[in-house]
């Protein structure tokens, strides 16, 4: 009875929590989702600014103490590819709490809330207004991590290497929905300008998915995969030991039913 009970509660949930995107069809045709997300500079950054010109002596005056790497290194590189300019320089800047870099020169500049290629587009603008005249500029996000937590060994901290990265693809990095978890009701957890706020996403339905808020990841999103219960059952010891045991009197009596037939 109580191996009976056991196994029922391993199985219980029903497909309808298990099966993802199940309006897959609805989307046979194709539909636009919005596309236009780019990725914004949050406090606690670490940027990677490259400055890019023929003349590296003009650009050495911009270098923060924090080099990333110069001339010949491995972002840029002498004759790399900013823009055919010759000379490299990559430092690393923080953005404070209130949202300011410090820069050389122009002293405390406000990024938070600006895409990469709108501070790029600022300093490269301000940089040929009289100091260097071929200056390309480019701005890299050296801190996109976010942190997802779930049963079982789900728990990780994902460092991701380009901007544009979905709930989808970081679930899968992380290994994917493990056994015993929610489909139909993951929590986001989102700091944007100070606040902190939440949503919750049905990777049961594609429609809920693309047109969530958060279906585009940003920078320390928190993501929460909740347990069913049955995980616990799955993976505790009593539970393998009587799969296992089950799995041997299945076939004793196979095996007795095999003899009792030939006779």
């Amino acid at each position: 009875m109580t191996t009976m009970a056991l196994l029922a509660l391993s199985s219980c949930v029903s497909r309808e929590h298990l099966v993802l995107f199940q309006d897959a069809n609805e989307y046979q045709d194709p539909k636009r989702i919005a596309s236009t997300f780019d990725i914004r500079i949050q406090s606690d950054d670490q940027l990677a600014i490259s400055i890019a010109s023929q003349t590296k002596e003009l650009v050495d005056v911009f270098n923060n103490k924090t080099l990333i790497g110069s001339g010949s290194g491995s972002m840029g590189g002498s004759g790399g590819s900013m823009g055919g300019a010759g000379n490299t320089n990559t430092t690393a800047f923080h953005v404070d709490k209130d949202g300011y870099i410090e820069f050389p020169v122009f002293g405390r500049i406000y990024v938070e809330g600006l895409s990469r290629k709108a501070l790029a587009d600022t300093i490269q603008n301000r940089l040929r207004s009289g100091y260097v005249n071929d200056a390309v500029v480019s701005v890299e996000l050296l801190s996109f991590h976010v942190v997802i937590i779930g049963p079982s060994k789900t728990s990780t901290i994902l460092t991701l290497d380009k901007d544009r990265c979905t709930i989808i693809e970081a679930i899968t990095q992380a290994g994917g929905f493990p056994t015993g978890s929610y489909r139909e009701n993951v929590l986001v957890i989102r700091e944007e300008n100070g606040e902190i706020w939440t949503t919750r996403v049905d990777f049961t339905k594609l429609s809920d998915l693309l047109n969530s808020p958060v279906y585009y990841l940003q920078q320390n999103d928190i993501i929460y995969i909740e347990g069913n219960g049955a995980s616990t059952v799955d993976e505790s010891a009593t539970y393998k030991y009587i799969t296992a045991t089950s799995t041997i009197a299945s076939f004793l009596v196979s095996m007795a039913a095999i003899i009792m037939a030939a006779f």
